[in-house]
């Protein structure tokens, strides 16, 4: 679907034009609606929406900003500490109670395979390790970004298509409940709320069905039983 083809959707179930409900106000609520339900997306299945980025190290600094676009979670931290080296997964600890002073952290962790780790405070990752150095891109986070928002419903390029190598689009089989939560929430603010239809009122329901659907991506996990051929079997006497 493209931002055409969801502004006509909505304007369908709403039965309005883009004068009674501006494009303005609608691009205000998909984004809205939007980020609410690949917020589900991502508790069903943590392959989507997952992307890497690099930063640097800086030295002597422990704290690095998670991106803004961080939806949810992290999948993991990787760092290197020379810069030759190759990144390795840092340690994700609960929380650090000890001591933030420098010298005590580097008596109890260095900058070797598992003996570095990181906490998360305030929209930040802090480091536990050796001495910091600068490092050019020392640092990968893997982490669930936002899929890109859609700012102009003028468009007509498919909002499922991903924008960049680093932005996601929205995912094709929530088109239609994206459009339907739209169109809840128009109708429930207006000033005489205007009542659901059947479709709409099995909106959370039918949510439920396309999570359930997209919570395996690939088949090939599956571990299927086959029977032993019948040279498999053991000799009980029948074979003579």
């Amino acid at each position: 679907m493209t931002p055409v083809q969801l502004n006509n959707l909505i304007n369908i179930k709403c039965r309005t034009n883009d004068t009674t409900f501006t494009q303005a106000n609608k691009i205000v609520l998909i984004n809205a609606f939007k980020d609410e339900i690949v917020s589900k997306i991502v508790e069903r299945n943590s392959g989507y929406f997952l992307v890497p980025t690099t930063f640097d190290l800086v030295a002597d600094q422990r704290q690095y900003a998670l991106p803004d676009d961080l939806l949810n979670r992290i999948q993991k931290v990787e760092i290197k500490f020379v810069a030759t080296d190759d990144r390795q997964e840092a340690t994700y600890l609960k929380d650090y109670l000890s001591s933030e002073a420098e010298a005590e952290i580097i008596k109890s962790f260095t900058n070797e395979e598992d003996r570095f780790a990181y906490v998360i405070r305030r929209r930040a990752i802090i480091i536990l390790s050796g001495t910091i150095i600068d490092i050019t891109d020392g640092v990968r986070l893997w982490y669930h970004a936002y899929p890109a928002n859609i700012d102009d419903l003028a468009l007509t390029t498919a909002i499922e298509n991903d924008p960049t190598t680093t932005t996601f689009g929205f995912p094709r089989q929530f088109h239609e409940l994206l459009a339907r939560r739209v169109t809840i929430d128009y109708k429930g603010s207006q000033p005489k709320p205007i009542p659901l239809a059947p479709k709409e009122l099995s909106y959370e329901n039918d949510l439920t069905v396309q999570l359930d659907a997209i919570a395996r991506i690939d088949n090939s996990g599956e571990i299927i039983g086959k029977m032993p051929t019948r040279a498999e079997f053991y000799d009980d006497g029948h074979n003579l």
